[in-house]
């Protein structure tokens, strides 16, 4: 199947009566992942910007790349300072000291997604390897995050491991399951 296909597979499925509510005896809230090969991503971005403008459900798009740099918007040019003067592992460093306060990242999450019914997070790619959507989704599920979720992936999902860009390996694991 086409990631065309897949994409219009999910949009059906997303809009089945009781998608985006709890069901079932923990009345879990599902997260899914729609994995795609990355020279696919302008068709993806193309298709969910098209679907956010024509769906009847309140979607939030997040993506991660811009939710990053939202969270340092008032450091951006200290951690530039800091890339060019100390290098690229220190920029890295710098990130993950403040993304590591489990509070800051998920309370600034909830804050964006608001009153939405559904929740896409793209820009997996681009925000590698700063941020890991894996480490992002465990966060939000140790606070009882209750909204649906659907993780656009460039890369490959076995049913237990992400492999992004069908290059890099082990990924946190993370319960997922595809969405089509």
């Amino acid at each position: 199947m086409t990631t065309y296909n897949r994409l219009q597979t999910m949009e059906a499925r997303i809009n089945e009566e009781g998608f985006t509510t709890p069901t079932g005896i923990g009345s879990e809230i599902p997260h899914y992942i729609l994995d795609y090969p990355p020279e696919d991503e302008l068709i993806v971005r193309t298709y969910v910007e098209s679907l956010l403008k024509r769906s009847s459900l309140n979607i939030k798009e997040i993506n991660l790349f811009q939710f990053l740099l939202s969270m340092f918007e008032d450091d951006i040019d200290e951690l530039l300072e800091i890339a060019e003067e100390e290098g690229y592992g220190e920029l890295t460093q710098a990130l993950q000291t403040v993304l590591e306060d489990q509070n800051l990242m998920v309370d600034t999450f909830v804050e964006r997604v608001n009153d939405a019914e559904l929740v896409f997070i793209t820009g997996v790619g681009t925000v590698h390897p700063f941020l890991r959507s894996s480490h992002l989704l465990k966060k939000l599920s140790n606070h009882a995050f209750r909204k649906a979720i659907i993780l656009f992936y460039p890369g490959h999902f076995t049913g237990l491991e992400l492999k992004l860009f069908n290059i890099f390996e082990n990924e946190d694991e993370y319960q997922i399951a595809r969405i089509s």
